[in-house]
């Protein structure tokens, strides 16, 4: 073989091997980065037939609550069975999930708005690195009307059946699920707020 054609060959060869290095490197580095949930309005639209995403789903019978533990400010255990007697906007949100930070003002204003006896706002933290991450940045984000609560293991996950984040459960005062959000919502836009007094309401 003459030298320029067979000096040519090695060229081709090492440029193949270069090129596969790189998409093995590049693929590893987006593995590495992938969130432990699928984010934001794609996630929920990815069923046919399935509710837009934001979009309140009422389940045709109450859902019995998971008995999950997860952590509050002082680092005390807590499960959604602690709230009793409440209708609860249960919201599982992460730091690193632009929709959840999005809408959380939203949740903020809905707290401050029916906050009380009869109704809370629960945003539970999904982040894998706990309280050391996600408090600092619930305090600099300045969400003084909501409680900080965080779920480091993942748990709710699979307890709570969650597909992606952010994702927000509706609880009525009997301590069973009636209703699903998956997706960024507008908590405090009047038409969430009508009918969460609806169901305040309900004795």
């Amino acid at each position: 073989m003459p030298k320029d054609v067979d000096r040519r060959l090695q060229s081709l060869r090492a440029t193949a091997l270069l090129s596969a290095a790189l998409l093995i490197t590049a693929a590893v580095g987006v593995a590495s980065r992938t969130p432990l949930f699928p984010v934001g309005p794609a996630f929920a639209a990815a069923e046919a037939g399935q509710a837009k995403s934001g979009a309140i789903v009422w389940h045709e019978a109450p859902k019995p609550l998971p008995e999950t533990v997860f952590k509050d400010a002082a680092d005390a255990d807590q499960t959604l069975a602690k709230f009793p007697g409440k209708v609860l906007v249960v919201n599982f949100w992460a730091t690193w999930c632009a929709p959840c930070v999005k809408e959380m003002p939203t949740l903020n204003a809905l707290q401050a708005k029916l906050g009380g006896p009869e109704f809370q706002v629960l945003a539970i933290s999904q982040d894998r690195e706990g309280a050391k991450v996600a408090q600092p940045f619930f305090a600099k984000n300045d969400w003084k009307n909501l409680n900080f609560y965080v779920e480091k293991m993942g748990r709710f996950s699979k307890d709570a059946n969650l597909r992606g984040l952010p994702t927000t459960l509706i609880i009525d005062k009997t301590g069973k699920e009636v209703a699903r959000v998956e997706g960024e919502a507008k908590w405090d836009s009047p038409e969430v707020e009508k009918t969460l007094r609806e169901l305040i309401a309900k004795k």
